[in-house]
Formats: C-alpha cells, sequence, structure tokens
C-alpha cells in the first residue's frame, strides 16, 4: 500500500468527512472509493481505436520495455509502426 497526498481546501475536506461519515467509514476509505470507481469507469472507457483505456496502457507498458519496438508515447503511435511493419 503506498500513501497519496493532496492539498485540498476546508470546504472540500469538510465535505468529504461529512459524506464519509454519513457512509459509516473514514475520510480516506471514501476517497478511496470514488478513486477506485472513477478509475474503473475511466479504465473501461472505449477510446477511438477500439481498445479500452487498460488495454492502451498494457499495450503501451509491453511495448515501453521492447527494445526493438518501442518505445512509444501513445498507442495509437504503437499501432501505426505495427501496421507499417506488417506491410513489409
Amino acid at each position: 500500500m503506498t500513501t497519496i497526498s493532496f492539498k485540498a481546501d476546508t470546504a472540500l475536506k469538510n465535505n468529504l468527512r461529512t459524506i464519509a461519515h454519513d457512509k459509516g467509514i473514514n475520510t480516506s476509505a471514501y476517497i478511496k472509493l470514488v478513486l477506485t470507481e472513477t478509475l474503473q469507469k475511466e479504465l473501461s472507457r472505449i477510446t477511438e481505436n477500439g481498445f479500452t483505456v487498460a488495454e492502451e496502457l498494457e499495450i503501451l507498458r509491453s511495448a515501453k520495455y521492447d527494445k526493438k519496438y518501442g518505445p512509444y508515447k501513445t498507442v495509437d503511435a504503437l499501432m501505426r509502426a505495427l501496421k507499417r511493419r506488417a506491410k513489409k
């Protein structure tokens, strides 16, 4: 487990604390819950190239360490390179 910290104004902190208390959990657990739900929605979003965000991240992670083909900054750049290679 790792720690993430950020600055928040007093109103945000108080609102988070109130909602968390209403749900019967502490503020940290509530923030983790909200971030996890939001991240899962974002990772499952379908991108223009038909991959989910999670799939794109995995492709980029794999290509980044491939000395022959990587690194690529975007999945689209990787896909273009792979298509060029396939035509050869």
